[in-house]
């Protein structure tokens, strides 16, 4: 009776956990009237020596999302590139170039103080962004009081149907720098980021940029985890990225490039 009871339990985890990750991968993917963002909206993509073909893919998806083709002249799109990034891409949609002194944050930090926009978007330029997900991260801000950031959730591909919901724990966690929004306000008001910090040392900066700064911003309003689903490209098959950079660089350099649609 046990071991039937065991298989239920089984049985009803993986079905509930593959319905949720169902639900949520249609609902990046489906069009809904977007909403209209109560701010100019500043996207911010740092990139750290992905392919050319992940930048063209994680840049393009962005501005393709819904809310972006039915209010474009509220959206703004900051690129951050590292020294050796070809910026061959972001030049050839016409963005503006602008360098930083070395440091992840430094550089995002550049952005967000060239932005114009009220509400900064952080994501990667090794993920993929579906056409819904930049509507459902700025809905909060319409529809509940007291909203001062979201973050989002990565899709995990055959391991959903196990986690997809467990893995909501890990995320409320940290404003994951992959697919987050927050408003330019409480940044500055929270004092922004930890410049002083070791950025070259991945761990200490993911607990800044992650963990640390979702604490500082908790202080001033609420930080609504919204379960829309990165697509993040070539984890576990081509080596790219900050963790690879830093093994053989002792500093960068960034560049911010933008653009806005008007």
């Amino acid at each position: 009776m046990n071991k039937w009871l065991a298989v239920l339990a089984a049985g009803g985890y993986l079905s509930t956990n593959a319905v949720t990750a169902h639900s949520n991968l249609k609902r990046v993917y489906s069009y809904e009237e977007p909403v209209q963002p109560p701010y100019i909206v500043s996207i911010i993509a740092p990139g750290w020596h992905e392919p050319d073909e992940f930048l063209e893919s994680a840049l393009s998806s962005l501005k393709q999302q819904n809310i972006v083709q039915r209010y474009p002249e509220q959206f703004e799109f900051i690129f951050v590139g590292c020294e050796g990034v070809s910026l061959q891409i972001p030049a050839r949609l016409g963005y503006k170039i602008l360098c930083a002194p070395q440091g992840k944050l430094t550089a995002r930090h550049l952005g967000i103080t060239s932005a114009v926009g009220g509400i900064i978007v952080a994501v990667d330029c090794d993920s993929i962004y579906p056409p819904n997900w930049l509507n459902l991260m700025l809905k909060p801000y319409v529809e509940e009081k007291g909203v001062v950031a979201t973050t989002s959730t990565k899709w995990n591909g055959a391991l959903e149907p196990l986690i997809a919901l467990p893995k909501k724990l890990y995320y409320a966690t940290r404003m994951t720098g992959r697919g987050s929004t927050f408003l330019k306000s409480a940044y500055f008001a929270v004092g922004g980021f930890n410049l002083n910090v070791d950025q070259r040392d991945i761990a200490t900066l993911m607990s800044e940029e992650e963990i640390g700064f979702k604490k500082k911003l908790e202080k001033l309003g609420k930080v609504v985890l919204v379960d829309a689903p990165v697509i993040h490209l070539g984890e576990g098959i081509v080596s790219r990225g900050l963790h690879t950079y830093l093994r053989g660089k002792r500093s960068y350099c960034y560049a911010a490039v933008s653009r806005r649609l008007i």
